[in-house]
């Protein structure tokens, strides 16, 4: 597994990567838990600084339009994909509970438990069933 603290020293001055082995590791990277775990807290994140900042210019700009109906088609979205990175998580395998206790752990637990809430909500238990075996590792370490 590549080590993430290494990952950006691939990027010199915005070179192109020109080595099949450089591109190698970063699909490795990719394609590992650390990076599914990344994906899932950043896009759920970045949700919700998309929708605070929505909210500061609708209420600016008072456009005619449904604002609650747009956020919850956002969320669905957005809970989605972060989903479809999170369910590759397995915590039987060692290199996943890696991944899980060296990533930020409160920042991990807080965005896990945000979507606990909102799979909860729409009455999703198995997802919220996988999320919350996270969480309990977390809990542990």
């Amino acid at each position: 597994m590549i080590d993430k603290n290494k990952l950006f020293k691939l990027f010199v001055d915005g070179e192109e990567i020109n080595d099949e082995q450089t591109k190698s590791e970063i699909k490795n990277f990719m394609e590992g838990p650390y990076a599914k775990i990344g994906m899932f807290v950043k896009l759920i994140q970045n949700h919700h600084v998309f929708h605070l900042k929505l909210s500061k210019f609708l209420k600016r700009e008072q456009p005619d339009y449904n604002v609650e109906s747009t956020k919850e088609a956002s969320e669905y979205t957005v809970y989605s994909r972060a989903w479809s990175y999170i369910k590759q998580i397995d915590i039987d395998r060692n290199d996943d509970i890696e991944a899980i206790i060296s990533f930020d752990e409160s920042l991990l637990y807080n965005t896990l438990k945000g979507a606990v809430k909102y799979f909860e909500a729409l009455e999703d238990y198995k997802k919220c069933a996988h999320l919350f075996k996270i969480q309990e590792l977390i809990k542990k370490s």
